[in-house]
């Protein structure tokens, strides 16, 4: 006789990875489980890192956070890693997460009406994450080396980590966000034996207002075409 295995459906953490790997390979994620060991529901949050930085969905992540909880505050912030979670948290325990876990079991210990109100929130972020569409894939260039700048040019090499570069695309650096520069030549260096292990190297001229402020290890990410 045939067995079959009945699965449930999947799990708030599976939930959220699939909205979020339909934007990005994503390298590491938590999202707190949604009951305690003691039958508490509670107070959730999602935090994950990308394979590559993404500025570009910043602005995505902020207005979903903002629009669609109905309930209670919620944070989005970026470091090392990107965090969902209730204001409250960030309010009393501070951005860094000092004492987030302290005060989430304190919270869920007292305050199940609270944590009822988060877990509701965080469907509808999950839901509304997942209902986002998703950007073209941007074309991103890493500074390896700088060879000579001024203030409206830079001459560096980089490497090409995503899409395809090509002169005439303008990119904006992370590290310095009102600086927006146009790709004014493009040259790859062929493959050789040091460099087998290496994204594919390239000399290129970076034009425009802020050029020479671009530094080392800095990383470009493509303007979508306007």
């Amino acid at each position: 006789m045939e067995v079959v295995t009945m699965e449930g459906p999947p799990s708030r953490f599976q939930r959220a990875r699939a909205a979020l790997e339909r934007f990005a390979p994503v390298v590491w994620m938590k999202s707190i489980g949604e009951i305690s060991d003691a039958g508490l529901i509670q107070v959730p949050s999602l935090s994950w890192r990308f394979s590559e930085p993404h500025p570009e969905l910043r602005g995505m992540f902020t207005s979903v956070v903002r629009d669609a909880p109905h309930n209670i505050g919620w944070f989005f912030g970026e470091r090392r890693n990107s965090i969902i979670v209730p204001s409250r948290l960030v309010e009393d325990a501070g951005p860094d997460g000092v004492g987030y876990s302290e005060l989430r079991i304190e919270i869920s210990k007292s305050e199940q009406d609270f944590c009822i109100a988060a877990s509701q929130d965080i469907e509808l972020i999950i839901q509304a994450i997942a209902a986002q569409p998703a950007p073209p894939i941007a074309t991103r260039l890493y500074v390896s080396q700088l060879a000579k700048g001024s203030p409206d040019e830079s001459v560096c090499i980089v490497e090409n980590l995503t899409g395809e570069a090509r002169v005439g695309m303008v990119f904006r650096a992370v590290g310095a966000p009102d600086v927006e520069v146009r790709l004014a030549s493009l040259h790859w260096y062929p493959l050789r034996p040091e460099t087998r292990k290496r994204a594919p190297l390239a000399k290129v001229t970076l034009v425009g207002h802020g050029a020479g402020r671009i530094g080392l290890k800095e990383l470009l990410v493509s303007v979508p075409d306007r």
